[in-house]
């Protein structure tokens, strides 16, 4: 069947590129509107810990229940309740009611929605695709995810400024209300099942993530992606380092230009998994050349191949984890992913500052890019046969596997 005729996966796709929009636009709004009640940088930071805590605490159990309910519904729920959640915070904005309090909640739910969202997202992705497909389906999703959410922020600051951050937060909701009719029309996947206990499944989730030799590497370079380019480079050492806003928010739009590229390549391009790992060490491009005190032209042509890296990175994890993992778990191993992979961002941010205390900001960004650049030559170094024997068809024991990745 044509990518483009795939009703699950088009109605998918733009259920979660328009929520993504809204999403974009209502962190704008959220950080406006705690600085607008008179509120700190550190309020502001609050807020974003009690979006990230829940969402890691529940991550494994919406892996489990991703692979039990039909996974578009599950997607409904966590819309529904995004949209309650922005719907009732902006409403409290716009008449002057809202507190940190209510803030902090409305991110801890959101937190919490995300955490079954997230792994019911990347199994719903992958029903009814045939493996050659999959490559082309990943890089259309995440073109359409980044475009959205870089639309959403221009969009959400002119709303802002405009209207204010109220009426930004009930678009969110609006939106979540189009992804709620869009997700509904899916058909199901299925019912309801309990297999088994809770705990048996997750052990069912981490025995097929360890199945699989080559991954675990590629979660630890995810890892890494996540923590030093995102949470130490991105949040802190990058725009203490720039010292301009003017000049880090071109490089920021050099980094979008080139995840936007990457997408667009690989439409017609599979990354295989040298490919995957050599995309994540370009994400230190951009680090590499701050360093060593280069011209913000400079900087900003590093970034955008660091752009297509992060797209060649993520499309390639994906397209592994679509050709060799059990689908019937696909959302418990996603949700391994996710944990280790999101939950190593806010130690990044932590650690940036006293390293930048200790050795200087510049120092701290050289010392970031040479750990991000050992972890992805240690995962070149890691074991290729296993990932090229699943891919002929022969699990580790040498016994021949059936088409969806289960043993013959």
């Amino acid at each position: 069947m044509s990518l483009w005729r795939n009703r699950t996966f088009v109605l998918h796709t733009t259920a979660v590129a328009i929520s993504a929009l809204g999403t974009a636009g209502a962190q704008v709004a959220t950080v406006f509107a705690v600085l607008g009640m008179g509120c700190s940088a550190g309020d502001v930071g609050v807020v974003g810990v009690c979006g990230l805590v829940p969402a890691l605490a529940f991550f494994l159990v919406g892996g489990v229940v991703a692979d039990r309910w039909p996974r578009n519904r599950v997607l409904v729920g966590t819309s529904a309740l995004c949209a309650l959640v922005q719907a009732g915070l902006g409403l409290t904005v716009l008449t002057g009611q809202a507190r940190l309090a209510h803030v902090a909640v409305a991110a801890a739910l959101t937190g919490v929605a995300t955490a079954f969202a997230r792994p019911a997202a990347q199994g719903l992705l992958l029903r009814g695709l045939g493996r050659e497909e999959g490559p082309r389906a990943f890089a259309a999703f995440r073109l359409a995810l980044n475009l959205a959410q870089i639309g959403g922020s221009s969009a959400g600051g002119w709303v802002v400024a405009a209207a204010g951050p109220g009426w930004t937060l009930l678009a969110d909701a609006l939106t979540f209300v189009v992804a709620i009719a869009l997700g509904s029309a899916i058909p199901a996947e299925g019912t309801f099942s309990v297999r088994s206990g809770v705990v048996r499944e997750l052990r069912e989730g981490w025995t097929e993530f360890r199945a699989h030799r080559w991954l675990a590497p590629m979660v630890v370079q995810f890892a890494a992606v996540n923590a030093l380019a995102v949470g130490a480079y991105e949040l802190v050492l990058g725009p203490v380092v720039a010292a301009d806003a003017a000049a880090w928010g071109l490089i920021m739009a050099f980094d979008a230009t080139g995840m936007v590229l990457g997408g667009v390549l690989l439409l017609t391009w599979t990354p295989s998994r040298r490919w995957a790992v050599g995309g994540g060490a370009l994400t230190a491009a951009p680090l590499v050349a701050m360093t060593a005190s280069a011209p913000v032209a400079v900087v900003c042509l590093a970034a955008a191949p660091a752009g297509v890296g992060v797209e060649v990175f993520g499309v390639g994890l994906m397209t592994l984890l679509q050709r060799h993992v059990d689908r019937d778990r696909l959302s418990r191993v996603s949700a391994y992913q996710s944990l280790a992979g999101f939950g190593l961002t806010p130690a990044g941010t932590a650690f940036a500052g006293p390293l930048a205390a200790a050795a200087g900001a510049r120092g701290a960004l050289g010392i970031v890019a040479a750990v991000l650049l050992a972890v992805s030559a240690g995962n070149v170094g890691g074991r290729w046969d296993d990932a090229r024997n699943e891919r002929e068809g022969v699990d580790r024991h040498g016994g021949k596997r059936a088409p969806g990745g289960r043993r013959a």
